[in-house]
């Protein structure tokens, strides 16, 4: 493992620079609406980089080894037995997408979090069984993350930004977004910049918070941060949502549970030839009134 390590090391040195990735603070579990106010997204990208620089070889190893280990964990689940059900209503879904790209965002630290690392091994088989093209890429970013970790995620095929854009990114591409437990303004951000025209929404699935969730939690507390994602809450009433344990299929396991709680597969099934933008946007009117 040590070659696997030095091989890390020399990897992350030279990190890969993806254009447009999104950002998210921490690993909280969202069950219930937030009381404090998320952190002002950035308008504009910006210049980042690991917030510890330093590059410990064996801490490496070591956190290289674990991410594996959680890897081997998620393969023998429930949870992704069932995900490789071959003619469910997802997998056709996913089949009708064809994802190119896979982002991972908001994964918090897994160094430090085994929830956190179990979310790494769901994208890394993600990337694995879901993106059969030879061209298909994967990135990861946190603004968390540390060199170590970012050596690991590079190890593990995940290209790193140097850019931080809140989660404002256009796709060009058909894209899986997993993005484990974020803010709504985080999912609101990216929705922003994929909302018009109605087609560009189809090139998008987020696998993340339960938009539903959302507005239950908005309905609820009507000045609270899921009130102000007003393009969440738009979705929510198109969109196709699948909780990840609808059968019960998150194992009993406490860090499976924190791992994947209250998280849904969303795609976004938009009539190109109806009027649904001026539809949505007048159900969801009552909604945008409470941010005013």
């Amino acid at each position: 493992m040590a070659a696997a390590a030095a091989v890390a090391v020399a990897a992350a040195a030279d990190w890969t620079v993806v254009r447009r990735r999104g950002r998210r603070r921490g690993n909280a579990t969202v069950t219930t609406s937030h009381l404090d106010a998320p952190p002002p997204l950035p308008l504009t990208p910006i210049p980042w980089s690991p917030s510890d620089p330093s590059l410990d070889p064996t801490r490496v190893s070591r956190l290289l080894d674990r991410a594996r280990a959680a890897i081997s964990r998620i393969e023998a689940s429930r949870l992704y037995r069932r995900l490789l059900l071959p003619d469910s209503p997802l997998r056709r879904r996913l089949a009708s997408l064809a994802p190119s790209r896979l982002s991972l965002l908001g994964v918090g630290s897994f160094e430090s979090s085994p929830a956190a690392r179990l979310q790494l091994a769901l994208a890394a088989l993600l990337r694995r069984d879901l993106l059969a093209s030879a061209s298909a890429t994967a990135d990861l970013f946190d603004p968390v993350l540390s060199a170590v970790e970012c050596a690991v995620a590079v190890a593990l095929g995940f290209a790193v930004p140097s850019l931080d854009d809140g989660c404002g990114r256009r796709v060009e591409e058909p894209t899986l977004f997993y993005m484990p437990h974020c803010e709504a303004s985080l999912y609101d951000a990216l929705l922003g910049a994929n909302w018009e025209p109605r087609a560009q929404l189809r090139r998008v699935c987020v696998l993340g918070n339960s938009f539903r969730r959302y507005a239950l939690q908005a309905e609820e507390n009507r000045s609270g941060p899921a009130a102000k994602a007003n393009l969440v809450l738009k979705a929510a009433r198109f969109a196709w949502e699948q909780r990840i344990d609808d059968a019960g299929d998150v194992d009993d396991e406490d860090w499976f549970a924190r791992a994947f709680n209250e998280t849904s597969w969303h795609f976004f099934e938009v009539d190109e030839d109806v009027g649904q933008r001026t539809e949505i946007s007048s159900q969801a009117l009552s909604f945008e009134k409470l941010s005013l």
